[in-house]
């Protein structure tokens, strides 16, 4: 979880064509695959390099997750770890490196943990499920660092 000085949540907005060939819109926080023989804190730090073009030092893993989903039509388990990381609003540029992450990711957005619940409400997809809550148990990162470590 990327967060800027504010407290708020940076969310990239991705769209894919399912197996049933219906397209799925959902927001998540930033990351991606841990490479083999990577450990998932250099992985966390690789991917927000790689899709927004951030040197970050995150803190964590804060938390961890297993889930399954659809990937490029197949259905995958997964396990996702958590970090906590903070940089300016403006810092992050979306950025992609395969042609199907640069055609997968649509635009990159802020968001306070109550645009989250009303997205939601929307019946928007966003991930992790709980984002809201966890972004309240993580609040005071991204507004009490003074030294900008992020």
């Amino acid at each position: 979880m990327v967060f800027d000085p504010a407290g708020r949540v940076l969310l990239i907005r991705c769209a894919v064509v399912r197996r049933d060939g219906k397209l799925f819109v959902f927001w998540l926080t930033p990351g991606g695959e841990i490479e083999p023989g990577e450990e998932p804190l250099a992985a966390a730090q690789r991917e927000v390099q790689e899709e927004l073009a951030l040197v970050l030092e995150p803190q964590g893993p804060v938390y961890s997750e297993r889930n399954k989903f659809e990937h490029m039509g197949e259905m995958r388990d997964n396990e996702d770890f958590y970090f906590v990381a903070q940089c300016a609003a403006e810092a992050p540029r979306m950025q992609g490196v395969t042609a199907d992450e640069i055609a997968l990711m649509q635009e990159i957005r802020w968001w306070t943990a109550e645009e989250v619940e009303a997205a939601i409400g929307r019946a928007e997809k966003v991930f992790p499920v709980d984002l809201a809550t966890r972004m309240r148990e993580f609040a005071g990162f991204g507004t009490s660092r003074a030294d900008g470590v992020r």
